[in-house]
């Protein structure tokens, strides 16, 4: 499962907002150890003991997971605006409404049919490949969306490479300022740092992770359709010497039966010829007999 999807999500205040469903919480549970928030089913998507936290990537022992009575509470109150209607509400009876009048809803991109809005919404979250998505770079500044389909050549795209190289200069420059400034401040000083922009770069960074495994997945994938097309190639080459001698032979068969037929036709035209000029032989009138035994024929 996952969280609740709905027409005014980005309306939503953020603090609602599950960061590993990026959808309303459902059934909000908190990871002790760093305070955070996810949906119950989004733990439960992880295998392990260890939960990762999907805001900061710090990691809880799932016996450490709180089920958050009272902030699911507050949120029952939150207005709803329906994903698959113009029905508005609070999320209290917000599940009821989707139970009763979209039991078999479907992809308005790729025309799948589900058995529940939940699974359409995690269809859409997660697995559509028709459906439309923000860059995950959008956050250090590709503001494109393109369809999960592409993103894995998006990835690899100019525009990408672009953003990327524009944040690692400047991280790259951020870190010089900081080694500068710290060489300036004397051993009885503390260095000061924002927490909430080594959140954002922690986050960012998180993102580039993702990224990159998403890279070298897509390079694997790209080296075995490389391997594959080249052994079709190589079968196709092979096929095709086998084809190209069938067929030099057949042309040789065929030669041959032609300079036959030439033979053949050179006879017949010396045959036609002879018995042309046997009928243009003049006739004069006289027969010739032929008479065999003769003597005893006169005895």
């Amino acid at each position: 499962m996952v969280g609740y999807n709905s027409r005014n999500l980005d309306g939503i205040q953020p603090s609602y907002i599950c960061n590993s469903c990026l959808l309303i919480f459902r059934d909000p549970v908190q990871l002790i150890d760093c305070g955070h928030r996810m949906c119950q089913s989004c733990a439960n998507e992880q295998s392990g003991n260890l939960i990762t936290c999907a805001e900061c990537d710090e990691k809880t022992i799932r016996e450490k997971l709180l089920i958050d009575r009272g902030f699911r509470n507050d949120m029952q109150t939150l207005p709803i605006v329906c994903s698959l209607c113009s029905w508005t509400g609070i999320l209290n009876i917000y599940q009821n409404h989707l139970d009763q009048n979209h039991q078999n809803p479907t992809c308005d991109s790729c025309g799948q049919k589900f058995n529940s809005v939940n699974d359409l919404d995690r269809h859409i979250q997660y697995d559509c490949e028709k459906t439309t998505v923000d860059c995950p770079l959008k956050q250090i500044g590709c503001q494109e969306m393109v369809l999960r389909l592409h993103l894995a050549e998006h990835y690899i795209s100019d525009q990408d490479q672009r953003v990327l190289v524009n944040f690692v200069r400047q991280m790259d420059s951020i870190l010089s300022t900081n080694m500068n400034n710290n060489s300036l401040i004397n051993s009885n000083q503390r260095t000061h740092f924002d927490v909430n922009e080594l959140e954002k770069i922690s986050k960012t960074t998180n993102i580039l992770l993702d990224n990159t495994k998403t890279l070298a997945d897509e390079l694997e994938r790209l080296s075995i359709e490389r391997n594959r097309i080249h052994n079709t190639l190589q079968s196709f080459i092979q096929e095709s010497s086998i084809l190209k001698k069938s067929i030099e032979e057949q042309n040789s068969s065929i030669d041959g039966i032609k300079f036959n037929e030439q033979i053949s036709e050179q006879d017949l035209l010396s045959v036609e010829q002879k018995l042309n000029n046997m009928n243009l032989d003049p006739y004069d009138g006289t027969y010739l007999w032929k008479i065999t035994n003769v003597q005893e024929k006169i005895g």
